[in-house]
């Protein structure tokens, strides 16, 4: 009986681990699919990307900074 229980427990363990392999297989494969889709699509219909704005430092009112850098040399002092 304990053979009997054995070999129907490995056959099960083969059985679950060919249909996890086999739908990981399935999803690499259409994760695949949907990325040449998109591809696709973005070459038909692009979209516009705008330049980014890289922030304007504050040159021209640099009180925070002022009042950050006084801040911090009073933390050190202490």
């Amino acid at each position: 009986m304990n053979s009997e229980l054995f070999a129907k427990s490995v056959e099960l363990m083969a059985v679950g681990m060919g249909i996890t392999f086999s739908f990981l297989i399935l999803l690499v494969f259409m994760l695949n699919i949907l990325r040449w889709g998109v591809n696709l699509l973005n070459k038909i219909f692009p979209e516009k990307v705008e330049a980014a704005k890289t922030p304007v430092l504050a040159a021209q009112d640099n009180t925070k900074l002022k009042i950050a850098i006084a801040l911090a040399a009073i933390k050190a002092a202490k």
